[in-house]
């Protein structure tokens, strides 16, 4: 049997939810030489495509015990196809990633483990599939505080992006901006400094200034200013962090207040302590909103 297959699978929180409303997005292609297909073989492609979609359709009603069990489902389906069928590492890609939803870190990073040797095998180390899981599994290994191991994994994802999808994309900056959180943690500040650079770049290239994930980009770019001294650089782009974020997630969004209380980290820093004083109060009043 002969086939391509791609599958790309992302779970994202919508930055305005008041309850982290939380959405799946699937796209799935296969295609297959008619006469090559039997019976046995439409029947597991068929079993496999429900059990797929109907754990999207439990996340989607955010109802994650049964998304698991669903996707436990699919990848026992997904097992019935040859060893080195890519749907089996895209299942175990999705699985993860509900994992990572959980939180539930180290069973994510076992599962992306296992996707990244399948898919490698199926499309090679440098193809966008590979590059997609390796971005999956440093997320995790970021959000586990493994900033030191996260980086290569992070690197190896920014390569294949940056070869795929040019040295523009929305994903090669995605990559920057991890591989500078990660050099800000190990306190690498002038590494971390270059790579946020190039990601608020892309980002404001791409989709203007009225963008949360550039403000996202600059917060981080700051941060990293104030920590090598360069004050007056971080003062204006915590400026500009704020004003995206009142504009693009609200004026009562707790990154808006993150950026406020940041400002004024720095302000007190520069012996602005009377402007510190009204960014922190502002602040303290977004908080107290979203506690209503």
């Amino acid at each position: 049997m002969s086939y391509s297959f791609s599958f790309e699978i992302e779970l994202s929180r919508p930055r305005v939810a008041p309850k982290l409303a939380r959405y799946l997005r699937v796209a799935v292609c296969a295609l297959m030489p008619a006469p090559l297909i039997i019976a046995a073989d439409i029947k597991l492609e068929s079993d496999w495509r429900t059990a797929m979609s109907s754990a999207v359709a439990a996340v989607n009603a955010n109802n994650f015990p049964k998304a698991e069990q669903l996707f436990q489902m699919a990848v026992q389906e997904a097992d019935r196809f040859e060893a080195g069928d890519p749907r089996r590492g895209a299942t175990i890609n999705a699985l993860g990633l509900l994992f990572k939803e959980e939180k539930k870190y180290a069973d994510a990073e076992k599962a992306f483990g296992k996707a990244i040797v399948i898919m490698e095998k199926a499309y090679g180390a440098e193809s966008l599939d590979v590059g997609n899981v390796n971005y999956n599994l440093a997320t995790v290994m970021m959000a586990e505080g493994h900033y030191e191991a996260a980086l290569p994994v992070i690197l190896r994802s920014r390569a294949v992006f940056d070869k795929n999808l040019g040295k523009q994309s929305l994903k090669t900056a995605s990559a920057l901006c991890m591989a500078g959180d990660a050099y800000r943690s190990l306190k690498k500040y002038e590494d971390a400094e270059g790579m946020l650079k190039q990601c608020a770049d892309s980002r404001e290239a791409a989709g203007g200034m009225e963008n949360a994930e550039l403000a996202d980009a600059l917060y981080s770019l700051a941060l990293v200013y104030q920590q090598l001294g360069k004050y007056a650089a971080a003062d204006a782009r915590l400026k500009l962090t704020a004003k995206i974020r009142e504009i693009t997630l609200g004026v009562t969004s707790p990154q808006f207040a993150e950026a406020l209380e940041a400002h004024a980290s720095l302000l007190k820093a520069m012996g602005r302590d009377q402007e510190a004083a009204k960014d922190l109060a502002m602040a303290g009043a977004v908080r107290r909103s979203a506690k209503k």
